[in-house]
């Protein structure tokens, strides 16, 4: 049996980063892995010759040299000067762990490895299972390291291996003399990496374990290394445009700007968005950059969580430093079974899509409902402008359960129709609204106030496809799309060229976030930041 120490699920510490921003010199790198096919096509890269000479020294290179084609010893020893040894990791990967030169020999990899620690590059990684194979050879080549530092590596594409044989494979790597264990494994799903995890936490250890949970279920390994008791000296990420040498990897800069990596610390509060799919959403962008506005410590992150959101959030989360998420599709209503308490009206609407950590616990509330209804009424005249008018909504899941309470409370008449009758019906008996048969939408248009989606159709990226059809738009009305991504959804055109005032879900998204944001932080959102920062994400994407 093992011990995880992980830390309680407590409040966030309220921390600015003047008080305990790290020393370059210690602070954690990004390390990009070159994706190159030779040492000159890397030589010729000039973002990577670039991030290798920032004065931060940020920047570390990874030479793949098992996908080199003109790999030689001369062509390492040149790109070691060329890129200084000093931020320089050196890889001959084995075949049987993902290595890209089928022939290559123990032998000849040791070689190479010998070339880079008389070069002083600053790693070289060597297989758990080659060091072991090659005995006093290897142990011949590191004994005499200067400055370099000796990566004992271990690697599983297909599945995460149960604890104790993790716990082995650490125990073998720091026994054979690594300065840092690497342990790379592909979960299929966010609770697989829990061994993972747990090993972080294990205290019969000297050195820094390296734990990378590769995909996007394990997009959290990548960014918080820094945080558990051996920290990992780096992380790795890949170049714009470029695929990666593992899956999940994110791009550097999107490490060192986006989720300030460097500064993320033992402290450092975690907050996060969970979904599935959740790669698409802005959370991240948005939260992070009100956090750097305010100069508070603290990190935001996207997990993909594809089954069972509420084991996530008692037994996942608490050890991944979480204080904070949003909830987003489709865990709004099955997520609040992990919460302790749940505001009044969040447990009325039956769906949540916030958790904050207070008193030992989660606390479930929901700032969708007021962000949606205050962004409609407004949008249709201003305070009282929805009492006694009658407003369409489409969806029956938490969102839409949000919305509809939401709107219920500032006086509206809610019809509700769902593609599934019978989960509209039972939101139409908890919520006092009628439930209505597609039909009867463009038959009675004159009685609508509005329309407002709140299903994922025409989300990016299935953009042209729409909720209704523009028969279907009742003429004159408000039609409000909570769909933010892209803003102008294929619904909201059809509505434009029936005569209807249309409303994205910028403002909504924006809104909710903000009072997450204070609820996470105490602190008042930056909301200007937020929006600023969303437009520009969606402008990106195009």
């Amino acid at each position: 049996m093992y011990a995880c120490t992980a830390p309680p699920l407590s409040e966030s510490p309220r921390t600015s980063y003047n008080a305990r921003m790290p020393n370059a010199h210690d602070a954690p790198q990004v390390c990009i892995a070159s994706h190159h096919g030779s040492f000159a096509e890397l030589l010729a890269d000039a973002e990577f010759r670039a991030a290798a000479e920032r004065p931060d020294g940020a920047c570390l290179v990874e030479f793949r040299v098992d996908a080199f084609a003109d790999r030689s010893e001369a062509k390492l020893r040149e790109a070691l000067v060329a890129f200084t040894p000093q931020r320089c990791v050196v890889t001959y990967r084995s075949p049987e762990e993902g290595g890209r030169d089928a022939n290559a020999s123990d032998e000849t990899r040791l070689a190479f490895a010998k070339t880079a620690v008389q070069a002083q590059a600053a790693f070289v990684d060597l297989e758990v299972a080659t060091f072991a194979r090659l005995g006093d050879r290897a142990r011949g080549v590191f004994a005499d390291r200067k400055s370099t530092r000796l990566i004992a590596s271990f690697h599983d594409f297909e599945a995460v291996p149960v604890y104790d044989r993790l716990h082995a494979l650490r125990k073998q790597g720091e026994a054979l003399g690594a300065d840092v264990v690497k342990i790379a494994v592909q979960p299929k799903a966010i609770h697989d990496a829990s061994p993972l995890l747990d090993l972080l936490y294990a205290t019969d250890f000297a050195k820094p374990l390296m734990a990378l949970a590769m995909g996007e279920a394990g997009f959290w390994s990548r960014v918080l290394g820094p945080r558990f008791p051996q920290p990992a000296p780096f992380t790795f990420a890949r170049g714009e445009g470029a695929p990666g040498t593992a899956p999940g990897q994110p791009i550097w800069r999107e490490l060192l700007e986006l989720y300030r990596f460097r500064r993320i610390g033992p402290a450092t509060p975690v907050y996060g968005v969970i979904g599935s799919p959740i790669a698409h959403s802005l959370s991240p962008a948005m939260h992070n950059a009100a956090l750097a506005a305010l100069n508070l410590d603290g990190v935001f992150l996207p997990f993909r969580v594809d089954g069972e959101p509420a084991a996530f959030a008692r037994e996942i989360a608490p050890k991944l430093g979480v204080r904070g998420l949003s909830v987003t599709i489709p865990h709004k209503e099955t997520v609040i079974a992990a919460a302790a308490e749940i505001d009044p009206l969040a447990r009325q609407i039956g769906a949540v899509n916030t958790l904050v950590a207070r008193g030992g616990g989660w606390f479930a509330t929901n700032t969708d409902a007021h962000a949606a209804a205050g962004s409609f009424e407004e949008a249709a005249g201003g305070e009282g402008a929805l009492n006694g008018k009658t407003v369409l909504v489409l969806g029956a899941g938490g969102a839409a359960r949000a919305v509809a309470f939401g709107i219920k409370a500032r006086g509206a008449e809610v019809w509700l129709h769902n593609r599934t009758e019978s989960r509209a019906e039972k939101l139409a008996q908890d919520v006092g609204a009628r439930c209505v048969k597609r039909e009867e939408i463009s038959r009675q248009p004159k009685a609508l106030l509005g329309v407002i989606n709140t299903t994922s159709v025409g989300m990016h990226p299935n953009v042209d496809a729409t909720p209704l059809a523009a028969s279907e738009i009742p003429q004159g009305s408000l039609v409000f799309d909570t769909v933010y991504n892209p803003l102008r959804t294929r619904l909201l055109e059809l509505a434009e060229g029936r005569g209807c005032r249309t409303l994205n879900g910028l403002k909504m998204f924006v809104r909710q976030g903000a009072e997450q944001f204070r609820l996470f932080t105490g602190r008042p959102a930056p909301v200007e930041v937020m929006e600023q920062v969303v437009l520009q994400a969606l402008a990106k994407r195009g």
